[in-house]
């Protein structure tokens, strides 16, 4: 029988050391590996599971060309090869459920940040959208617009104050939510675009053709407010030349144009409305929104969502 020198136990210890830290760098870790006109990512579990399997047959087979022995002095023989098996592979399925362990915790770590920043975006939107409807220049043309009709035409007045109030509502019960159906947002979407017509009168034309198959579809919240708003704050409105606004679905998004006709004196503007909207899709389902100005005609598309677990991906 031979005997077990320190310099094995070392030899052993150290191949040990290296095998756990091999499989826990290999499974923790984001690797692309190509091979061939495939790219093997360890992003994928079946793809770790793979290479799991074809490195532990290489890593046996590489300790039997060290020469290290396999036997020991408690247990001589094929028992000590199949006992040094045995620890290999308890040794190497540890260190994959570690892996696997620290992969989990860092998804979730991941997704609360993404849940923070989506939060983070959608207060900032809210805010800007509170602050542009109680900024006084809005007050003034509102209490004006009440003030015009009252005595010509109480029931409109009453229609615009509720409309009014309609949409402080829904900005403030929408507060939290990373997204809201199609049919809530339609909802807020008229009361605004009345009030809208209600202050411009002849000046403004908004036509709104949604099929009601898509209601239950999600976006984020006050998004259509951001975009109709974006057009009246930016274009030139009058009875003679009157801005044309169209709200439509094409394609799983909902489609927001306007013919271009920029003021001249242009209003002050933070620029982060359509930077805010596309920062919370992006956050959401790693999406982006599409904005385009071809033919004096500006369109802004918005990717519809469904709920497809925790996560929220385009339809």
């Amino acid at each position: 029988m031979s005997q077990i020198t320190w310099g094995d136990l070392g030899s052993k210890f150290l191949y040990a050391f290296l095998v756990a830290w091999l499989f826990l760098w290999l499974n923790a870790a984001n690797i692309n590996i190509a091979v061939g006109f495939r790219t093997i990512r360890t992003s994928k579990f079946s793809h770790r599971l793979l290479i799991n399997i074809l490195l532990f047959l290489l890593v046996r087979w590489l300790f039997r060309l060290s020469g290290i022995p396999e036997v020991s002095a408690l247990r001589p023989g094929r028992g000590a090869t199949f006992l040094f098996n045995i620890s290999l592979v308890l040794e190497v399925s540890f260190c994959i459920l570690i892996a696997e362990i620290y992969r989990l915790f860092r998804k979730h770590q991941e997704q609360l940040l993404r849940n923070e920043m989506l939060l983070k975006i959608n207060a900032e939107a809210r805010f800007e959208v509170l602050k542009n409807q109680v900024n006084p220049h809005f007050l003034f043309n509102s209490l004006n617009t009440i003030n015009a009709v009252i005595d010509k035409d109480v029931a409109a007045a009453k229609r615009f104050v509720n409309n009014m109030s309609q949409v402080y509502r829904h900005i403030l019960n929408s507060s939290g939510r990373p997204v809201i159906t199609l049919a809530e947002e339609m909802e807020f979407t008229t009361a605004y675009v009345s009030m809208l017509m209600e202050r411009h009168a002849d000046s403004i034309s908004i036509e709104i053709m949604v099929p009601d198959e898509y209601n239950s579809l999600l976006l984020p919240p006050v998004s259509l407010q951001v975009l109709i708003e974006n057009a009246v704050k930016h274009n030139v409105m009058s009875t003679g030349n009157p801005l044309k606004i169209s709200v439509s679905a094409h394609e799983g998004c909902i489609v927001v144009s306007n013919k271009v006709s920029e003021r001249k004196l242009k209003s002050p503007s933070t620029g982060t409305g359509l930077w805010n909207l596309d920062q919370r899709y992006r956050h959401l389902c790693s999406g982006t929104i599409t904005i385009s100005n071809n033919d004096g005609v500006f369109t802004v598309a918005l990717p519809l969502l469904k709920a497809y677990g925790d996560k929220y991906v385009p339809v």
